[in-house]
């Protein structure tokens, strides 16, 4: 009997126009840069050339991730399947460093390489918070539904991304979708989520995340097995993009962004 295998496609969001000029971005709604549309194009007929027939698209409440999901819909003509958004799948906040030019974080830092890629990579790593009696400009009535509103992060490490994030990917995405209605399922989020669910999905250790990096725009597939268990190594559908993509990534900051 051939074993049932369970298709999740995860992808980051093309490139946002605070990706191309180097901020931080967090909860802040940027819209996606023109070359992130064309990535979110690029994506979808990767999807579509390999055959793979999503039944359910997840997003987080930002618009880059939504515009980017819905591109891709559009490329692979599903653009009726249903549809969730979730806070939960936003990316990490980066409280008082949402906004700012990455390189003049770097500068602030001293130029201070280790601390700098400890808060933006480590575990534990996290930005300062934005007080509690000073307003976050990032949270607006797209949240007005949350009943708790405490619950809403005003900066976050990746360790506190994934205690929010992993109780609602396994009942709401694994359970429910993949397992218990076989679905392919369409995760378009972002780069501190992609990492979570890698590190999830794979036992990656606390230390070892620093050195995942993920790349705009490029589709991977994890396929899972009846117990939600990796039948073998999550896999870029561009190996070669997925490359350029993570070396960009991981440089971020490091040196002062050219004006193009």
């Amino acid at each position: 009997m051939s074993q049932t295998v369970h298709k999740l496609i995860i992808l980051r969001h093309g490139e946002s126009q605070w990706n191309h000029e180097n901020k931080f971005c967090g909860w802040i709604d940027i819209n996606l840069s023109e070359k992130g549309k064309a990535e979110a194009l690029n994506a979808g007929k990767l999807i579509f050339e390999n055959g793979l027939k999503p039944d359910i698209l997840y997003t987080s409440k930002l618009s880059r991730s939504i515009e980017t999901g819905l591109i891709i819909l559009n490329r692979i003509n599903r653009i009726w399947i249903d549809h969730i958004k979730s806070w939960k799948l936003n990316e990490r906040h980066y409280g008082t460093y949402q906004g700012c030019d990455k390189f003049e974080i770097f500068k602030s830092l001293g130029q201070d390489k280790e601390k700098f890629q400890y808060i933006r990579r480590n575990y534990f790593g996290c930005p300062p918070l934005i007080p509690q009696d000073e307003i976050d400009i990032s949270i607006d009535d797209r949240y007005d539904s949350i009943d708790n509103k405490s619950q809403l992060p005003r900066g976050e490490s990746l360790e506190m991304v994934m205690k929010r994030l992993i109780p609602y990917f396994n009942e709401e995405i694994l359970i429910k979708h993949l397992l218990k209605r076989n679905q392919t399922v369409l995760i378009v989020t972002h780069g501190s989520i992609v990492r979570s669910l890698i590190k999830y999905l794979n036992n990656i250790n606390n230390d070892q995340i620093s050195n995942i990096n993920v790349p705009t725009g490029v589709p991977l597939i994890f396929e899972l097995d009846e117990n939600l268990k990796l039948v073998k190594d999550y896999y870029y559908l561009d190996n070669e993009l997925a490359k350029k993509g993570i070396e960009k990534v991981a440089n971020e900051g490091l040196k002062k962004q050219e004006k193009l």
